[in-house]
């Protein structure tokens, strides 16, 4: 009988939905750019404390799979590393989307 290593499918569903959710934070930014501000540039939309806290979510999803993923001590601590870089970025961003700051 075959086992399902959970911790596999867990740990790559974990850096797959990650980019999802980066991917998706992208392509709405554009979306409401277009239909609300056309002037505005994608760069300034993707600069908006919004769009950095849904992208900084996903990131960190994404470095939190590959560090449970990772082989070598020495990987781990490097993807654990910016998981928490992404971790700060998106609590200062969405605080900041909070306050209604630009």
């Amino acid at each position: 009988m075959n086992n399902i290593d959970w911790f596999g499918v867990w740990s790559n569903g974990l850096w797959i939905f990650g980019l999802a959710i980066a991917l998706a934070a992208v392509s709405y930014a554009d979306w409401r750019r277009r239909l609300n501000e056309p002037r505005l540039s994608l760069r300034q939309a993707l600069a908006q404390p919004s769009f950095q806290a849904a992208w900084s979510l996903g990131l960190l999803l994404f470095c939190a799979g590959l560090a449970l993923l990772s082989d070598a001590w020495w990987q781990t601590v490097a993807w654990a590393v910016l998981a928490l870089a992404f971790l700060y970025l998106g609590g200062s961003a969405w605080l900041q989307a909070r306050r209604g700051v630009s």
